[in-house]
């Protein structure tokens, strides 16, 4: 497998976890309590995506742009599957019912989730 389909591989999936779970709260108001909390989780990932996106397109200085962009999908993807499995654990917990409050709930448990991937592995 060569670089750029493993950085496509893993850009699909960290952008297709929150685009699924963005459709499944939409269209599946039975899920809604646990897929608050993943897409509280991934909302760090994507907003960390989003700042070195922009700054690829922004940015005139070349290379060193160029290299955050193709390499922070492949780069990242550990710690982005240990805030999703922590965000899935966590999405079990019954308490608390506010939607709001369960998505602070996944947004507080991403560093946690990384943290004891970290300590972990």
């Amino acid at each position: 497998m060569d670089d750029m389909t493993l950085s496509i591989a893993a850009a699909s999936f960290e952008l297709g976890v929150p685009a699924g779970a963005l459709a499944l709260y939409l269209y599946r108001p039975k899920h809604r309590r646990a897929v608050i909390v993943v897409l509280g989780a991934t909302c760090l990932p994507l907003a960390l995506y989003l700042l070195i996106v922009a700054g690829h397109f922004l940015s005139s200085a070349g290379k060193s742009q160029d290299f955050a962009f193709y390499a922070m999908w492949v780069m990242t993807f550990w710690a982005y599957l240990a805030v999703l499995v922590g965000a899935i654990a966590v999405a079990f917990v019954s308490r608390p019912t506010n939607l709001v409050a369960r998505f602070f709930v996944g947004l507080a448990s991403a560093p946690a989730s990384y943290l004891l991937f970290n300590a972990l592995f």
